[in-house]
């Protein structure tokens, strides 16, 4: 079993820690990348100004982007339920 690790990351400029399986470390990292790059792009759009609704928009454009992968069948439908949970989890802890 792979153990799980604490790591640190920051999303709209705050810290979090999130456990994850060494393994997917660089996938985490990769998500959280794309996730404050969403941000970056929804806030210079200057439409969307609060913080809890631009994260809501920016996990909501992640997650179409994960539906256009599965519907090509480029990604197994357990993968893609494991990545929106953690998607929901991560966009929970922001909110919160």
């Amino acid at each position: 079993m792979d153990e799980i690790q604490q790591v640190r990351v920051e999303i709209l400029g705050r810290p979090f820690n999130i456990g994850t399986p060494k393994s997917e470390h660089e996938t985490l990292m990769q998500a959280v990348k794309m996730l404050n790059e969403k941000i970056i792009a929804i806030q210079s759009s200057g439409r969307v100004i609060e913080n809890d609704k631009i994260v809501i928009m920016a996990a909501l454009n992640l997650a179409h982007d994960l539906l256009k992968f599965t519907m090509h069948g480029d990604l197994a439908i357990g993968d893609f339920e494991r990545k929106i949970q953690g998607m929901i989890k991560l966009c929970e802890d922001t909110l919160a």
